[in-house]
């Protein structure tokens, strides 16, 4: 008799591998491979201040940031998705409005005087955006988990609810929110909203955190699954499919295959698409945009964005190459142009 999909998700919740025994983390699978900490730490003197990210930039590569289509947000369709930047999105499904990895700072970093710039704004401020339900964390990353935006967000938002991977709550309770989940890897939370009641899936993804020095994989990072009461959503987070580095056998993140088996198919997901250059370093850590169309047709997504680009310059290639190796890699794959798209930061579109 075939499992049933509550019988999957019990059964890939008992496997707790990601657990270390000294309370950190890891990605369990071959298909995470990453270089030593000192490979990277050499790029960022050696190379980063010099890769073709930033002379796309100087040429006018980047992706137009344009107004807020308020008319649209204030009636949405069942399921929809406006980009805000990077990996920031407001997710609007079945009535819920959902809040995912807001920064809206100049730059994703400890301080505000140094660190990865924008290059292209914010195309709003926490004050212009509707009425926010659930705010949704995938990890501690700085160009994920920005100080000032979530002190805005809970400035105007006291109550919200707020989910998160474990490890965070102490960030999320200084930062003065009350309403927090923290969960594992496969966890699920019930949210009764006054158009229904969904479930929010904290589901796997092959990347790491850190926010200093000391907290190596100290918290746990994660994709989501947004079930609504007819609509269902997908978020990659940070996430890497096969890393280049020592991957002799090119094994591949076995998670996305069971996100789709216990939740597929999606009606809309946002997917990772940059951040991926030099390959042998951030192979372990980021998708590249091949990776990304096998994540998208591993958990069944009938449409998706291309995300996590566009924003800051974080690795070396040119910051309009993961929308033209996107469209590539769908037209090898035989998928229709429109089922995998990038937007225009600010842009909404609607799910299939």
């Amino acid at each position: 008799m075939p499992q049933s999909n509550e019988q999957l998700r019990l059964q890939y919740a008992a496997d707790k591998s990601h657990h270390l025994p000294n309370g950190r983390f890891q990605s369990p699978w071959p298909s995470s491979t990453n270089p030593s900490v000192t490979a990277f730490i050499k790029y960022m003197f050696t190379e980063y201040n010099s890769n073709p990210g930033w002379e796309s930039v100087k040429q006018g590569r980047a992706p137009p940031v344009v107004p807020l289509d308020y008319n649209q947000i204030a009636a949405p369709s069942d399921v929809q998705l406006t980009w805000l930047g990077h990996a920031s999105l407001l997710v609007q499904i079945n009535g819920a409005n959902v809040l995912f990895d807001p920064v809206f700072s100049t730059r994703c970093s400890p301080v505000q005087w140094m660190g990865p710039k924008r290059f292209t704004r914010a195309p709003c401020t926490v004050s212009e955006l509707p009425h926010i339900d659930v705010l949704v964390l995938s990890h501690n990353h700085y160009d994920h988990l920005d100080w000032n935006t979530l002190k805005q967000v809970h400035e105007r938002f006291p109550d919200i609810k707020v989910l998160a991977p474990l490890g965070n709550r102490p960030i999320l309770s200084s930062l003065g929110f009350t309403n927090i989940v923290i969960a594992d890897w496969w966890d699920e939370t019930s949210v009764e909203l006054p158009t229904g009641g969904f479930t929010f899936a904290c589901t796997p993804a092959q990347h790491m955190t850190a926010r200093g020095l000391f907290d190596r994989m100290a918290t746990l990072w994660s994709s989501w699954v947004i079930v609504g009461p007819t609509r269902r959503f997908f978020f990659s987070g940070d996430t890497a499919y096969s890393a280049l580095y020592n991957n002799k056998d090119h094994e591949e993140c076995p998670a996305f295959v069971q996100i789709g088996d216990v939740y597929g198919p999606m009606d809309l997901s946002a997917i990772a698409i940059g951040a991926y250059d030099p390959e042998w370093l951030f192979g372990g850590m980021h998708a590249n945009p091949e990776q990304a169309v096998r994540i998208h047709e591993d958990v069944k997504s009938r449409k998706s964005v291309g995300v996590h680009w566009g924003t800051f310059v974080l690795t070396s290639e040119a910051v309009d190459e993961p929308p033209k190796r996107l469209a590539l890699e769908m037209a090898a794959r035989g998928h229709p142009s429109d089922e995998f798209v990038v937007l225009d930061i600010g842009q909404t579109t609607q799910g299939l």
